[in-house]
């Protein structure tokens, strides 16, 4: 006599756990200390953030510079800007100083605020950019709140890494961070050379969480990351009035006509004089 057949299916075989995603990346550590713990672990990536400097804008542009280097994003870095001021136009050598490969930055001068933010907002919509920076000059009281809460919702919606520079007293904004960055003195190093780049940024408004912070950073241009600056150094560097970040540091001087090495031909986007797209390499 035999024993009816079980109806019950067999016991499934133990399988391994599936291997959990990889967890992209949406913030970009600044300092590796209290800069990044006010930042809740650094900077968004998905946001749009706007930095002022003083004077010739040379810190803004230099911070920007860096910021884009060390987004760990990949793509090339699409520069935006209304035009090109007496400091010149942002060249291949300035880019290499810094660590950063020149065949990834392109320049767009769009001849003005209300084209610049319209290339702007197709930019956004890439999402092979690494990161985009929009520079405008004076007060360009375009950019009002309404344009700035725009950015800031592109940027959140298509994780593009969006940087408005901007100049003048700081107006209304919806952006998720703003800053002010200045040249400091670099730290001193053997036989009295020039130490790294260094900046002092300062943090003077974030949505959703606190401001007022000062940071001195200093640039790894071998890593193409930032670590903190302070440091007993300081007083030192300060007395030998050293600064390594300056005009020439990112850009060529306007009046300066020879070409910087591999400058290629800008190539005309539209019919505006001096509307165009470059490569900066």
């Amino acid at each position: 006599m035999f024993a009816a057949p079980s109806l019950l299916p067999p016991p499934p075989l133990p399988l391994l756990p599936p291997l959990a995603p990889a967890k992209p990346m949406h913030r970009l550590a600044l300092d590796g200390g209290r800069l990044d713990a006010v930042l809740q672990g650094g900077l968004a990536l998905a946001a749009c953030h706007e930095i002022y400097g003083a004077g010739t804008g040379a810190g803004a542009t230099a911070f920007a510079l860096m910021l884009a280097l060390a987004c760990p994003r990949p793509g090339p870095i699409l520069w935006v800007a209304d035009g090109w001021d007496d400091n010149g136009m942002l060249h291949g050598a300035g880019l290499a100083e810094l660590g950063g490969d020149p065949a990834r930055l392109w320049l767009v001068a769009a001849g003005g605020v209300v084209p610049m933010l319209r290339a702007a907002g197709e930019a956004q919509r890439c999402a092979a950019l690494g990161t985009l920076v929009i520079e405008s000059h004076g007060e360009a009281k375009a950019i009002d709140l309404t344009v700035t809460r725009r950015l800031q919702l592109a940027a959140a919606a298509h994780g593009v890494f969006t940087l408005l520079l901007r100049s003048g007293q700081p107006r209304p904004s919806a952006c998720s961070s703003r800053w002010e960055a200045q040249p400091a003195p670099a730290r001193q190093l053997a036989a009295g050379a020039p130490g790294p780049p260094r900046l002092t940024i300062s943090l003077t408004r974030q949505r959703g969480g606190p401001a007022d912070i000062k940071q001195v950073l200093e640039w790894n241009r071998d890593r193409c990351s930032f670590q903190s600056g302070e440091s007993r150094h300081d007083t030192d560097a300060i007395r030998f009035g050293i600064t390594p970040i300056g005009a020439g540091f990112a850009r060529r001087p306007s009046n300066d006509a020879s070409p910087h090495p591999g400058a290629r031909a800008a190539v005309v986007a539209g019919g505006a004089a001096g509307a165009g797209w470059r490569r900066a390499g």
